[in-house]
């Protein structure tokens, strides 16, 4: 174990490996968080294909069929912070975090398939899913990212592409062979599916080591590597983070698109049930493909990029005619909404430091916002039947994510010395971001 310094000053303690640490190497500690995160995915993205059958199957109206999903986006997102929280109190590590968010969701599958009135529907799906996958997501994202700390590709995008592309499976059985008399029996089987590759992506995992570097790179070298982005200057806190404009416009970005994309996540499936395979194919190559791009053509720019193909292709998509057209606007709106997730937190450490997790996960926690405007905002339009009046003002949220993102701004610092005659010396070192900010 080797600690040593890069050009900026930032500590990294070089080895032992992860096989020597945990006893399996990177690879298989990937595979099984990337495992137990695609499970859990069918939470999100196989919930609108499910409304027409539970509206059929349970007597509601799609309006209140919305309502347990609507739950579920409100507390999955708003628990971002937790597991950091959790686990640098060494109340819950990222491996127990795993298994219990499995068994959350497990049981939140069997209250949606059993559950005859939305409140038990809600406490169940809404509630228990939410933690459930809220752990499960969260805890993957933050162990994936403390054992690929040298890639920054895997460690942004592989486990929102999972999220997404783990549904893809069983998306044409829910939205087309899913018969009301045997929703009870296919929630079943997901939910053993679900608790299976949960447990087995989560048992036994554990964090890497504060500021670990894997012993075949150097981080000396690795800081030194043109990149598109250069690394943060500092670690900023959360409130010096809000102060310099970073954190407001990525919170605002990513509800904006959050909520355009679980709009269409519940509303497209009443009028096309195809789509919603399209929509989370997209999001999942989405996220993939654009922390790849990211690393050459820029964050903020491929951001920008993103969510303006998702304001040209919504409207196209809420239409749904013709077909072929609405569903290559499905793989657009996917692959744009989706992408928002990884490129805000690679946007977040760029700006804010990657020693600032708190700051990333305030920034996806506003997902939740999301979730209320766009699931809220569905349930509203669904029960008033007003939902097509409506589409033009929900095609204009990733317009607006847009004209935000690309007024993102990287913090530059100023250090300060005291007056030699001040009354009030200013501790050294303090960051002065309001209104100082460099063009990336």
């Amino acid at each position: 174990m080797t600690d040593v310094r890069d050009w900026r000053g930032r500590r990294y303690t070089v080895g032992p490996g992860a096989r020597e640490l945990t006893g399996a190497p990177r690879a298989v500690l990937l595979a099984r968080a990337l495992a137990a995160v695609a499970a859990v995915g069918v939470l999100q993205f196989g919930y609108g294909a499910a409304v027409p059958v539970l509206v059929e199957a349970r007597g509601w109206s799609p309006a209140q069929a919305l309502l347990p999903f609507l739950v579920w986006t409100l507390v999955q997102g708003s628990l971002a912070p937790a597991p950091h929280w959790l686990r640098t109190r060494g109340l819950l590590g990222p491996g127990e975090a795993i298994c219990a968010g499995a068994l959350l969701c497990a049981a939140a599958l069997l209250a949606l398939g059993h559950a005859d009135g939305v409140t038990g529907a809600v406490l169940g799906y809404g509630v228990l899913g939410g933690l459930g996958a809220g752990l499960v997501y969260h805890s993957c994202a933050d162990l994936v990212g403390g054992w690929f700390p040298d890639r920054h590709t895997v460690r942004l995008g592989a486990v929102g592409g999972a999220f997404a592309l783990g549904a893809v499976p069983v998306l044409p059985v829910i939205a087309v062979g899913l018969s009301p008399e045997a929703l009870p029996s296919a929630c079943a089987a997901l939910a053993l599916a679900v608790l299976v590759l949960g447990v087995a992506g989560g048992a036994g995992q554990r964090s890497a080591p504060a500021r670990w570097w894997p012993p075949d790179s150097d981080p000396r070298r690795s800081a030194l590597r043109r990149r598109a982005d250069p690394p943060a200057a500092g670690d900023l806190s959360a409130g010096q983070a809000w102060s310099s404009g970073s954190l407001p416009l990525l919170q605002a970005v990513v509800a904006l698109s959050g909520a355009c994309g679980l709009f269409a996540l519940v509303v497209v499936p009443l009028e096309l049930p195809a789509a919603v395979v399209a929509l989370a194919l997209g999001s999942g190559l989405g996220r993939l493909a654009a922390s790849a791009a990211a690393e050459h053509a820029g964050r903020r720019r491929t951001l920008v990029a993103l969510t303006a193909a998702t304001a040209l292709a919504l409207p196209v998509l809420l239409l749904a005619e013709p077909v072929p057209l609405a569903l290559a606007a499905a793989l657009a709106v996917g692959a744009g909404t989706g992408s928002c997730y990884p490129l805000t937190r690679a946007i977040a450490e760029g700006h804010c430091g990657e020693g600032s997790p708190v700051v990333q996960h305030l920034v996806h926690a506003s997902k939740a916002v999301g979730g209320l405007v766009g699931v809220g905002g569905a349930v509203v339009l669904l029960a008033l039947g007003a939902q097509d009046a409506a589409l033009a003002g929900f095609a204009l949220l990733p317009a607006a994510a847009c004209a935000l993102a690309a007024r993102l701004r990287r913090p530059l610092p100023v250090r300060t010395l005291p007056g030699a005659d001040s009354p009030v010396r200013t501790p050294p070192g303090v960051w002065t971001a309001r209104r100082r900010r460099a063009p990336m």
